[in-house]
């Protein structure tokens, strides 16, 4: 049976209704805008995650109903398959909406600029430049996810395909293991992705701290 549950958790802790205490000539402050600015538009990938996560459930629960239905009941389940097939199309847009909003978000960071700017900070460099390394290493998994999430929804219209009203048992399951392989993939590239989302969320309050920065 299909068992994928890709929940993705991944909105950055946005400090927006904090004051900083420190003039905006500040390199931290400089800093501390940028990163800022970027976990907004984090933080608007997430709401558009979180409605692709209710699409994957609902995809995930009729497939199994399908699948575990007797050879009769999937001849007749042209509702479901019509079902999944319009599921499919919203999940794969709400991926690209959610892609493109934070594509935008990691490009918009300068990291050139940010590691050029933390040379003048050295109470703060290590953790400035370990925030960085797991920015680098967070967008990364981030496109792990997004191959992987595809190679799933290929695997789904695969499966699809074969739950006709003439059904093929044998293409059926070839292709539900398959589903099963790519979905435990995509999610953990989800995984490893919110890890470096929970570490990246832990050590941004260190480094402000380190750099100085009256946060109240």
């Amino acid at each position: 049976m299909i068992n994928k549950r890709m929940i993705l958790t991944s909105c950055l802790t946005c400090l927006g209704l904090l004051v900083l205490s420190a003039c905006s000539s500040d390199p931290a402050a400089s800093i501390y805008e940028q990163l800022e600015e970027q976990a907004k538009s984090e933080q608007k990938a997430a709401v558009v995650a979180e409605q692709r996560t209710r699409q994957d459930e609902i995809s995930v629960n009729t497939y199994q109903a399908v699948l575990e239905a007797g050879a009769d009941d999937i001849k007749r389940a042209q509702n479901e398959r019509d079902e999944l097939t319009a599921l499919n199309q919203n999940r794969v847009k709400l991926l690209k909406q959610e892609q493109k909003i934070r594509t935008r978000a990691f490009d918009e960071l300068d990291l050139a600029e940010l590691t050029s700017t933390l040379s003048s900070l050295s109470a703060a460099k290590k953790d400035g430049t370990a925030l960085i390394d797991v920015f680098k290493e967070r967008e990364k998994a981030f496109d792990t996810f997004l191959k992987r999430y595809a190679a799933t929804i290929a695997s789904e219209k695969k499966v699809l395909s074969y739950l006709t009203e003439k059904p093929n048992f044998v293409k059926i399951d070839e292709a539900t293991a398959d589903l099963n392989r790519t979905s435990r993939q995509a999610t953990e590239a989800l995984k490893t992705f919110n890890q470096l989302t929970v570490r990246y969320n832990e050590l941004k309050p260190t480094f402000y701290k380190k750099a100085g920065l009256n946060i109240k």
